[in-house]
Parts: C-alpha cells; sequence; structure tokens
C-alpha cells in the first residue's frame, strides 16, 4: 500500500507539469473604458467593419440573464465575426484552427468599469507559416480593443504598418 501511494502521487505530479506547462494556452488580450456600454458595441461593429471583417454574431448573455429575473446582473455581450480570406489561409495549414473561428470580442462589466476582451491565437507553435498568420491576426484583434477602448478614437490608428510585415 505505501509503494503505489508515492507512484500515485508521481503520476499525478507528471500530469499537472506536462498540462501546465502547455504552449497553447488561452491568451487574453483585454482593455478597459469608461464608456457606455452601447457606445461600445457601437464601436466594435464599426472597428470590426473597417478591418474588413462581419459580424456573424452575437450572444446577448447578460440581458438573457436579466430576462431570466436577475435584473441586476451586469451587462454582458460577445460579438462574433470572421474573414474568410485570413480564415482559409489559416484553416490550409491547419484544419484544427477551426476552433478559433469565428473571432470574438466579449464586453463585460467588472468592477464597475465596462472591459473588452479577446482570444489571442497561439503564436509559437511548430509552424512558422501558422504563427505569422496568427500574429497578423493578433495585431488586429488587439488595434480593435485599443480603438474602442480609446475615449478619443481619432488619436488610435489601425495597426497596418505590423500587419503588412506578415504579408
Amino acid at each position: 500500500m505505501f509503494i503505489k501511494l508515492p507512484y500515485k502521487i508521481v503520476i499525478l505530479l507528471t500530469f499537472f507539469i506536462i498540462t501546465g506547462c502547455d504552449k497553447t494556452a488561452p491568451t487574453f488580450y483585454e482593455k478597459s473604458t469608461s464608456k457606455q456600454f452601447t457606445d461600445v458595441l457601437q464601436d466594435i461593429e464599426f472597428i470590426i467593419t473597417e478591418y474588413n471583417f462581419r459580424i456573424t454574431g452575437r450572444l446577448h448573455i447578460g440581458e438573457a440573464i436579466q430576462d431570466r429575473g436577475i435584473v441586476d446582473f451586469p451587462d454582458n455581450e460577445v460579438i462574433l465575426f470572421c474573414n474568410l480570406s485570413l480564415a482559409e489561409d489559416m484553416l490550409k495549414i491547419e484544419p484544427q484552427y477551426i476552433n478559433y473561428c469565428p473571432y470574438k470580442i466579449a464586453v463585460f462589466v467588472k468592477n464597475n468599469e465596462i472591459v473588452l476582451s479577446t482570444h489571442l491565437l497561439p503564436e509559437s507553435t511548430d509552424n512558422v507559416n501558422l504563427d505569422n498568420i496568427a500574429k497578423k491576426i493578433n495585431i488586429i484583434l488587439r488595434s480593435m480593443i485599443e480603438y474602442v477602448a480609446s475615449n478619443d478614437p481619432f488619436n488610435v490608428q489601425p495597426n497596418t504598418t505590423e500587419i503588412l510585415e506578415y504579408e
């Protein structure tokens, strides 16, 4: 009995070390803003179309929970969007990356602030071509968040210089 216990502990520790060191662990990029929730949603719609993406759906999670009777539940919304050309390039290299489509920006209230968040793609894989596309998409996603979070969007320009470096 005593010999089996350390063996199980070694297996558990090995499992935690391996899974904890996964280089594809999700990475989120977040910014907060003092804008009103509805203004943030309008700015997201605008910047998505400016980058030639199309909105494919909306998840009105906060509103749905409020409709269930929890009236003081904070606003939460996820906007889904896609660019078929980028998706095609990415999926030709790695079909499993369909799991990152569509891209999304989540908007939620945290500590009385409006927070914008997006899930970034892994940039350090074993495939340089995939890494380059991921870097390009991540630059776009970060730029979108920066634009929407800014109180003066005329001072935030889309980051096309870095995007062109990966083409």
